[in-house]
């Protein structure tokens, strides 16, 4: 079978600090993930997940909000397939920073305690961009090259594609009928010569694939998904990265990540990794790099995260000015299995003049390559 575009995913490495003056890098960090979840406007989050089971679930979020104030509420204990509405005692929030469920840990966020999650468990904004339409027929699982697909009701193609970041952090909840109460992230979106102009990839295959009883809603959010395997932990990179003032000196921070490939039987072949764009475009004075460690599992670390990192041994890294694409080492593949042995260790370079204005965007982070 091909590896299809959602089973390369991008994990957190074992040290992610908010901070400057802690450790940063390490290993592969199966349980974390790495994104960039931003809210249209300031709204209030939901909570749920996808199995009614998960009543004794916490989550905890940590944001600013509209003046750019970072706010961490009070975890909240979830009560399974039920939403909990305006959630984290109706806090809003403008862009998301970090979350964690229980078991996980990230950031300046510690174990919330409370049971860990049998299923996937979703920080949804309270306004939907898409409430209670119905699917078409054409959902599908994975097949041959083609990912996991969700046809969604005529029309909401075109609203998904007007967002501000398009599919980056977009969650899938079907609320009725076939298939109901799965969470998934759209991973993708399709023009209309590939798989229709409704049409949309998800993170994974469905339980149940949904047909035309099939009524859902679409919202921006964290979704911390429980295969294939348990995430607990998500955060932005660079979270609370600051410039120097006006007429100060040039900071450069460093933050690593790792790509995984989760085919079980396929290896990716050619692969390269690449930061493709910014959304929006980064403000004067800042620039986003990126340098492949040169073997896969890589676990260097770097004495905080202002510090230049080298490769595992000592050697020194070569960063490239993005979105050049970066072959993996010789021979170029990205084994399957998704274990820490074939991951391939990525670290970004945040460079920030003096006086960079506040920038709020997101980053494609982009994996390519070929299968047999």
């Amino acid at each position: 079978m091909s590896v299809t575009p959602n089973q390369v995913i991008i994990y957190g490495s074992a040290d992610m600090p908010e901070v400057d003056g802690s450790t940063v890098g390490g290993a592969i960090n199966f349980a974390n993930r790495v994104a960039f979840y931003d809210l249209p406007s300031a709204m209030a989050l939901d909570v749920v997940s996808s199995s009614a089971s998960d009543t004794a679930t916490k989550i905890q979020v940590s944001g600013r909000d509209s003046t750019g104030t970072v706010q961490t509420p009070a975890a909240v204990t979830l009560t399974g397939t039920t939403v909990i509405t305006s959630t984290f005692g109706g806090q809003s929030f403008q862009r998301l920073l970090a979350g964690v469920i229980s078991g996980g840990a990230i950031g300046s966020l510690t174990n919330p305690g409370g049971t860990s999650a049998v299923g996937d468990v979703a920080a949804m904004g309270h306004t939907r961009l898409i409430a209670g339409h119905t699917a078409q027929a054409g959902s599908s699982n994975t097949s041959g090259t083609t990912p996991p697909l969700f046809k969604l009701q005529s029309g909401d193609g075109a609203t998904i594609g007007a967002t501000t970041y398009a599919g980056l952090n977009l969650i899938i909840r079907i609320t009725g009928g076939t298939g109901a109460g799965q969470l998934r992230m759209i991973s993708a979106q399709y023009a209309s010569g590939t798989y229709g102009a409704d049409t949309v990839a998800v993170n994974r295959d469905w339980g149940t694939v949904p047909d035309n009883t099939s009524t859902y809603d679409i919202a921006y959010g964290f979704l911390f998904d429980i295969l294939p395997n348990p995430v607990t932990g998500i955060t932005r990179v660079f979270t609370g990265a600051q410039s120097d003032v006006p007429g100060g000196s040039t900071r450069v921070f460093y933050e690593k990540i790792f790509w995984s490939n989760t085919n079980t039987t396929t290896a990716l072949l050619g692969a390269a990794m690449q930061v493709l764009s910014e959304s929006g475009s980064l403000p004067v004075g800042a620039s986003l790099d990126l340098a492949l460690t040169t073997a896969l599992n890589d676990n260097a670390t770097s004495t905080n995260r202002q510090t230049l990192p080298t490769n595992q041994g000592g050697g020194a890294l070569s960063f490239v000015v993005q979105p050049s694409a970066i072959p993996v080492q010789s021979p170029g593949t990205l084994p399957n299995g998704n274990a820490a042995s074939g991951a391939q260790a990525g670290w970004l370079r945040l460079t920030l003049a003096a006086g960079t204005t506040v920038y709020q965007g997101a980053a494609d982070l982009r994996c390519t390559g070929s299968t047999t």
